[in-house]
C-alpha cells in the first residue's frame, strides 16, 4: 500500500499541476472556435465545446498513465519529455526567433514543489471532488424522489401526444408522461427509459399548444440523450473542478444544448413562434432545478427566443472554422515537436539574414542516461540577402545565427559538439554552459568536443573520437533534409491561408449589424408576449365558464369572443413582422455570399496542410528514435576519450 502510494500520489498531483496549462490551451483554442462559430448553428457550437471538454479529460489522463507507466528506476518513457526520476526538463528554443518563449514561462524556470506538499495537495484535490460529488449525488435522488412522487395521466391523451411527437423526432424507446404535483417547468430525466414530467400547473393553464412546444423541447433533449452527455459532464466537472475552463466550457454547453433542443422542437411542431410564446411565458414563474435534470427554461432565455423569432444566419462560419482548426491540430502537432531538437549543420551566418525560415522542430526524444538529454533540432537556415558579405572564418556568440539548448537539472554534465566549419553549435546543458562553450571556441582552433565533468570543464580533440562523433549524428542529416522539404511545401499553403484569412477577415468588418432585423426581432418578441397574456386570460375565462353561474358563464363568453379577435388581429401583424424579417434575411444572406465562397477556398486550402503536417510528425518520430541513437553513442565516446587520457581541461580565455 504504502509503495502504491509513493508512486500514485506524485502521479496525480504532477496531472493536476500540468492540466492547469494545458486546460489554458484547451480553453484558448475553444474561445478562438467558438468566436468564428458565433454566428453558426448552435449544433456546430455545441459540437466544438463538446470536443474541447473531451479533451480537457484526454490530456491529464494521458499524463497520468504516462506517469504510471514510469520504470521504477526513475527512466520516464518515450515521449514523456522528462530526462530522470528527478525532474530534469528538456526545452528547445531558439533565441533570435520570433516565437521563442519568454525564460520566464518555460517549463525548467517553475519552481519545484518540496515533496512533503504533494499528499496535501492531492488531499486537497480529493476532498473538492468528494464535495462536489456528495452533491451530485444529492441531485440525483432529488431527481429519483420526484420521479417516485409524480403520477401518471389520468387520461391517455397526453401520452398519445407525447408518443406521436417521439415517433416523428425518430425516437424509439418508450417515453413516459408523468405529472408532478409541484414545479413549475417540464423536466426530462432518465437515459434508457426516459420520462418526461410536467407540472400540474401547467397541464390545467397553459393553452395546449404552448405545452405541446415545451413537450417537444424535452422529447428534443431524449432525442440527443442529453441526461446522459449532462451526467458524464458532472463527472468531468467533479474531477477537474480546480479549473476555470472546465466550468466555462461545461456552462457553454449547457447554454448551446438548450438552443440545439429548440431547434429540433421548432422544427418537430413547425412553429418557431410558438416555442417563443411558450418560453417567454414559462420564465415568468420558473424555478431553478438540479443539474441532473433537464429543464425547458434553462440556458439564456432571450438569447433562445431571438434564435427562434429570427431566421438563422448562415452556417458560413462553421465552414469557415474548420480549415482553421485543421491548421490549429497540425501546428499542435509541429509545436509538439519542440520538446525534441536534434542537432544537424547550418548554412553559414550573415550579418543580415533577410527572411530566415524558421525551421519545423520535432517531438523529444528520451535521454540515453539519466544524466544525458536529447540533442537539439535542426537549426533554420537563414535566407541570404542578395549583397550579404561573407561570414568571418570563424562564429562567436555574436555571430552565431541559432543556438540550440536542451536544458536539465543542476546535476546533468553538459557538452557540446562544435565544428569549425559551422555557426551553430550542438550544445546539451544550460545558459552557462553555452558561456563556457563559447568561450573554449574563441581559443581553440578547429573541431572539439566541450564537456563537463564534476564541475570543471574538458575539451578532447582527437582527430578519431571527433570522427566518430560525426559519424553518429550523419544519419540525422537525410532527416533533417526531408523535414526542410516538409517545411517548403507548407510555406505557401500557409501563406495562403493567411491571404485567405485577411480577406475573410475584411469581409467580416464589412457585415454590419442589421438594425432593421433586431428592430423586428424586438417587435415579435412583444407580440408574443402579449398573445402569451392573452393565453392566460383565455385559461381565466375558461375556469369562469366551467364554475361560475349562468349569467357569469354568458359574460365570460361574451369576453372570449372579444378576446379572440383581439388574437386574430395579433396573428396578423405577427405574420407582417414574419415577412419582414424574412426580407431583411434574404438582403444578409446576399451579402453573406462573397464569404461563403471564401470559406470554401480556405477548407480546400487546409486540405494540404492537413496531409503535411501528419508527414512532419512522422519525420519528427523518426528523428526522435536517431537522436536516443546518437546521443548515446557520443556519451559513449565522451566516457572512453576521458577514460584513455584524451580529456583535457579547457584552455582558459584569452
Amino acid at each position: 500500500m504504502t509503495e502504491l502510494a509513493t508512486t500514485l500520489v506524485p502521479a496525480i498531483a504532477g496531472t493536476l499541476f500540468a492540466f492547469l496549462w494545458q486546460g489554458a490551451v484547451v480553453g484558448v483554442l475553444a474561445w478562438l472556435a467558438l468566436g468564428l462559430l458565433r454566428h453558426a448553428r448552435p449544433q456546430a457550437r455545441y459540437a466544438v465545446a463538446c470536443l474541447a471538454l473531451l479533451a480537457c479529460v484526454v490530456l491529464p489522463a494521458s499524463h497520468l498513465l504516462r506517469a504510471l507507466s514510469a520504470p521504477v528506476d526513475g527512466t520516464p518513457p518515450p515521449g514523456t519529455g522528462m530526462a530522470d526520476a528527478a525532474g530534469a526538463r528538456f526545452f528547445s528554443f531558439q533565441p533570435d526567433s520570433p516565437g521563442a518563449l519568454d525564460p520566464a514561462f518555460r517549463p525548467d524556470a517553475w519552481p519545484d514543489l518540496p515533496p512533503d506538499s504533494l499528499p496535501w495537495i492531492v488531499a486537497l484535490w480529493a476532498a473538492g471532488a468528494g464535495l462536489l460529488a456528495i452533491r451530485m449525488g444529492l441531485g440525483l435522488r432529488w431527481v429519483h424522489r420526484l420521479h417516485a412522487g409524480s403520477l401518471a395521466a389520468g387520461d391517455d391523451g397526453w401520452q398519445c401526444r407525447l408518443d406521436a411527437m417521439a415517433r416523428a423526432l425518430g425516437i424509439r424507446r418508450p417515453v413516459a408522461w408523468r405529472v408532478l404535483a409541484d414545479g413549475d417547468s417540464p423536466l426530462s430525466v432518465g437515459w434508457w427509459r426516459p420520462v418526461v414530467m410536467v407540472p400540474a400547473a401547467l397541464v390545467l393553464r397553459m393553452p395546449t399548444p404552448l405545452l405541446e412546444a415545451l413537450v417537444a423541447h424535452e422529447l428534443a433533449h431524449v432525442r440527443r440523450h442529453d441526461y446522459l452527455v449532462n451526467l458524464l459532464q458532472g463527472v468531468v466537472e467533479i474531477l477537474l473542478f480546480y479549473h476555470p475552463v472546465t466550468w466555462w466550457l461545461s456552462r457553454r454547453i449547457r447554454l448551446e444544448r438548450e438552443q440545439v433542443a429548440d431547434d429540433l422542437a421548432a422544427t418537430l411542431i413547425g412553429e418557431p413562434r410558438r416555442l417563443a410564446v411558450a418560453l417567454s411565458e414559462l420564465d415568468r414563474y420558473a424555478v431553478p432545478v438540479p443539474n441532473p435534470a433537464l429543464a425547458a427554461h434553462g440556458g439564456q432565455l432571450m438569447s433562445r427566443i431571438q434564435q427562434l423569432v429570427r431566421p438563422p444566419r448562415s452556417a458560413l462560419r462553421g465552414v469557415v472554422a474548420l480549415p482553421l482548426v485543421a491548421m490549429a491540430i497540425a501546428g499542435l502537432a509541429i509545436a509538439h515537436a519542440a520538446s525534441t531538437p536534434t542537432p544537424a549543420p547550418v548554412a553559414p551566418a550573415q550579418p543580415a539574414p533577410a527572411t530566415p525560415a524558421q525551421a519545423p522542430v520535432v517531438p523529444a526524444a528520451p535521454a540515453g542516461r539519466p544524466s544525458s538529454a536529447a540533442p537539439p533540432a535542426p537549426p533554420a537556415r537563414a535566407t541570404p540577402p542578395q549583397a550579404a558579405p561573407e561570414a568571418p572564418a570563424r562564429s562567436t556568440s555574436s555571430s552565431l545565427t541559432t543556438t540550440h539548448y536542451v536544458t536539465g537539472d543542476r546535476g546533468a554534465e553538459g557538452y557540446a559538439l562544435v565544428r569549425s566549419d559551422h555557426d551553430a553549435i550542438t550544445l546539451v546543458g544550460d545558459m552557462q554552459t553555452r558561456d563556457a562553450v563559447q568561450r573554449a571556441r574563441e581559443s581553440i582552433q578547429g573541431d572539439f568536443i566541450w564537456l563537463d565533468r564534476e564541475g570543471k570543464s574538458y575539451v578532447v580533440t582527437d582527430p578519431a573520437t571527433l570522427a566518430k562523433a560525426r559519424a553518429a549524428w550523419a544519419p540525422l542529416d537525410t532527416l533533417d533534409a526531408r523535414m526542410q522539404a516538409l517545411d517548403a511545401r507548407m510555406r505557401p499553403h500557409g501563406e495562403r491561408m493567411e491571404a485567405l484569412g485577411a480577406r475573410m477577415e475584411a469581409l467580416s468588418e464589412a457585415d454590419h449589424h442589421d438594425q432593421a432585423l433586431e428592430a423586428a426581432g424586438r417587435r415579435m418578441q412583444a407580440l408574443g408576449e402579449r398573445q402569451g397574456a392573452m393565453g392566460a386570460r383565455q385559461a381565466a375565462m375558461a375556469d369562469r365558464i366551467s364554475t361560475g353561474d349562468a349569467q357569469a358563464r354568458e359574460q365570460a363568453r361574451r369576453e372570449m369572443e372579444v378576446l379572440a379577435k383581439e388574437q386574430a388581429e395579433l396573428a396578423r401583424r405577427m405574420e407582417v413582422e414574419q415577412r419582414a424579417m424574412e426580407a431583411h434575411s434574404a438582403r444578409m444572406e446576399a451579402r453573406m455570399a462573397p464569404m461563403e465562397a471564401l470559406g470554401r477556398q480556405m477548407e480546400d486550402a487546409g486540405k494540404p496542410m492537413e496531409a503535411i503536417g501528419k508527414d512532419m510528425e512522422a519525420v519528427g518520430k523518426q528523428i526522435e528514435l536517431a537522436a536516443v541513437r546518437a546521443d548515446a553513442q557520443v556519451r559513449r565516446l565522451i566516457d572512453e576519450a576521458f577514460a584513455a587520457g584524451l580529456a583535457r581541461p579547457a584552455p582558459a580565455r584569452r
